[in-house]
């Protein structure tokens, strides 16, 4: 199993297992569609070993033998063609709906979500400002992966260097990977009939809880669109999202940086917590037994 460094906790209850999307191997199975020897990439506990029997459960799994490409490590499938990398691709789409010449802000670009977003962005003409948490990974932005700017959240004032890199063309599209305060200083930025796509929450992760904004009437006189994505409710272009960015990452016109720690599972909860310090850039999964 190969989990991905992510959580979710039931809801009110203290103690729960936590989960997160993993590649698989069936080591026993009794249904066809599964035979002993597939992989699977599937939501699963942080564990060892994982016994699926709920019909629900069964649906999530999805098989990935004959996607799997020799050019690629299989840990690519749990990140820029994974979960995490539909996500970005059909947001992107559906609910960003980008034109060439807009501009695109993503906050937490470098992750694996933000770095896909970006790229993608580009190869249909956006310009592209992103967000990181350290001067090394402002510089993986714009250096390797060719957003035309970025900056440190860290060190530089939000609103100051937003309104300085976008200019007078200002925003058309927020991509949100946070859910910090930085939505004030965009309602602020964005054009008229511009979109809000909120897909990650790191701040409610990192027990980060935000005043609200106190410009919300610019979503109604600008005529903004401030839409949410679940993956889960969206899989029916999975396909087509493997047949198109699959051949950009084999070629490497499509640029990832992730990290891979053959630390097994005992190390989880340790890696979690250096994840959410900043310590990783882009993907971070960890090798809990050898596929």
């Amino acid at each position: 199993m190969l989990p991905d460094i992510r959580h979710e906790f039931a809801e009110g209850q203290e103690e729960t297992t936590v989960i997160g999307f993993a590649i698989a191997k069936v080591i026993d199975s009794k249904n066809s569609g599964f035979p002993v020897g597939a992989l699977v990439l599937s939501p699963s506990n942080w564990e060892s070993y994982t016994h699926v029997n709920r019909p629900e459960a069964i649906a999530d799994l999805v098989r990935i033998d004959e996607l799997v490409s020799s050019k690629l490590p299989l840990s690519a499938y749990n990140g820029v063609l994974g979960i995490p990398g539909y996500t970005s691709w059909d947001s992107l789409h559906s609910l960003g709906n980008p034109k060439a010449g807009e501009t695109i802000y993503i906050s937490s670009a470098a992750g694996t979500l933000g770095q896909l977003t970006g790229q993608l962005a580009k190869r249909k003409g956006l310009r592209v400002i992103g967000s990181a948490g350290s001067d090394e990974k402002v510089a993986f932005l714009t250096k390797e992966l060719g957003f035309d700017a970025a900056f440190n959240y860290k060190t530089e004032d939000k609103r100051a260097a937003l309104t300085r890199l976008a200019g007078e063309r200002g925003l058309d599209i927020y991509y949100d990977l946070v859910g910090d305060d930085t939505i004030e200083v965009v309602l602020d930025l964005l054009n008229p009939k511009g979109r809000i796509v909120s897909v990650g929450i790191l701040a409610l992760h990192q027990n980060q809880v935000p005043p609200a904004p106190r410009n919300l009437v610019n979503i109604l006189f600008k005529q903004l669109r401030y839409e949410g994505y679940l993956v889960f409710e969206r899989y029916e272009n999975v396909g087509k999202f493997w047949e198109e960015v699959t051949p950009l990452v084999e070629s490497g016109e499509i640029k990832y940086k992730e990290t891979v720690l053959e630390s097994g599972v005992e190390t989880l909860a340790e890696n979690y917590l250096a994840f959410l310090g900043g310590k990783y850039t882009g993907k971070v999964n960890v090798q809990v037994a050898s596929l």
